[in-house]
């Protein structure tokens, strides 16, 4: 196998590739921005960094997306109920920024890469005009995060490197989103639902076996991180998997044996899962206590994005982190932003559920876009439950997937309306 360093060029290489494909198709051009804020280009090529890459870069893409005849329709706020609330909890952000308990860490550790997901945010939502567009973006996405993830399955697979703990090595990457064990096994937890049924909805013989090694990566690098988390993340995928499914019974046989397989083949899972305790789990848990009594001191909008961890430290003596995004959102957000983000999660579902809905009332259960929406249904609702013990509020994924569940929305909906229109003349 080529080593992590070895093929890290490729982060410089593809990303050139597609902003020359972007021209013509402005989706690749989106995801060569994706690419290099989220693999760190800049952190292993300082050039890059000096010439301020990623701030040109956007700059040009939202300069040519902005000349396009649907740039304001689909960023307005009447376009979909994602936008209104994400809009709405936008302003929750800035309005609670302005009361930070220290406006310097807020702004470095928070605000400012948030600013980062919401310009492509605005980037992808115009850019995915048709399932053709949407399937290269979540081609694009996955094969992303393989590449991420190969670092860590590397270094499992290879018995090379590894971050050394207490109760064992955890292998997760050198730097970026990926470099800390929990985060690593948040990250292949959410990715593994989406890239299984990307999986799931490819035909052509050859696409499904590149469809696979995305999906073993993960999985790999899932066992690799040594996250307790990781364990019940996976644990409840499969799970969701039988609930989701029409034949429950023979896929809940099919999870179990996949588990105890997976229990049996590896002696990291085993360890990993013997570490699972009531303490810690309570641990987790008092992040929202704490968040709760961080609100009930008085700071109704919050202590700032970011700073959860300085009052928690004052009003509790535990100077750290909420690790646990509930917490977190309470916390940092206070009342509004708590609301805001409750109800922008709240529509992703509705905007899933509503296209599934539809699609299966065109007969269209075994199509892309079916089984992408029941990918990124389960994804979300993996995520949002293995948060109950890590934060991420900012981080790119929710505001990812809520773009992707708008441009779901929007593909059936005219779907419908052709063949509505179909049937009419005819």
């Amino acid at each position: 196998m080529p080593t992590p360093d070895s093929i890290r060029i490729l982060t410089v290489i593809v990303p050139i590739v597609l902003l020359a494909m972007g021209i013509r198709r402005p989706v690749y051009a989106v995801i060569a921005y994706m690419i290099l804020v989220k693999c760190k280009v800049a952190s292993y090529y300082p050039a890059f960094a000096a010439m301020k890459g990623e701030l040109v870069l956007a700059l040009l893409i939202l300069c040519g997306l902005f000349v396009s005849s649907n740039f304001a329709t689909k960023l307005s706020l009447n376009y979909d109920r994602v936008n209104k609330y994400l809009f709405c909890f936008i302003l929750c952000v800035f309005l609670s920024y302005t009361v930070a308990w220290d406006h310097q860490y807020s702004w470095d550790n928070a605000v400012y890469h948030f600013i980062k997901v919401l310009f492509l945010y605005v980037m992808l939502l115009p850019t995915l005009s048709s399932e053709q567009d949407l399937k290269i973006f979540v081609w694009g996405f996955v094969l992303m995060f393989a590449y991420l993830a190969y670092e860590p399955f590397y270094g499992f697979t290879s018995g090379t490197g590894g971050s050394q703990q207490m109760y064992g090595t955890n292998y997760i990457s050198e730097t970026g989103i990926l470099a800390g064990h929990v985060a690593l096994a948040n990250n292949m937890n959410q990715m593994i639902p989406i890239a299984f049924f990307l999986f799931l909805s490819v035909r052509e013989k050859r696409f499904k076996i590149l469809a696979i090694f995305p999906l073993l990566i993960f999985i790999v690098a899932l066992v690799g991180s040594g996250s307790r988390g990781g364990v019940v993340g996976f644990i409840v995928f499969c799970s969701l998997i039988v609930f989701f499914s029409e034949n429950r019974r023979r896929n809940a046989v099919m999870a179990a044996v996949a588990v105890v397989l997976l229990f049996a083949g590896s002696e990291t899972i085993t360890s990993t899962a013997s570490r699972i305790d009531e303490s810690q789990t309570k641990g987790r848990l008092t992040g929202i206590t704490h968040g709760i009594g961080i609100l009930r001191k008085g700071n109704i909008l919050g202590v700032g994005p970011g700073c959860f961890l300085f009052a928690r430290g004052k009003y509790f003596s535990f100077t750290m982190e909420s690790h646990n995004i509930y917490g977190q959102v309470i916390g940092d957000l206070g009342i509004p932003g708590t609301v805001a983000w409750f109800f922008l999660i709240r529509q992703i579902f509705l905007n899933l559920i509503a296209s599934k809905r539809r699609l299966k009332s065109l007969s269209m259960e075994n199509g892309f876009l079916y089984k992408l929406a029941v990918g990124l249904q389960i994804s979300l609702i993996v995520r949002l439950f293995i948060s109950l013990g890590s934060h991420g509020l900012y981080f790119f994924y929710w505001y990812i997937i809520a773009a992707l569940s708008i441009a779901i929305s929007k593909l059936v909906e005219n779907m419908a309306e052709n063949r509505s229109e179909s049937v009419a003349v005819t």
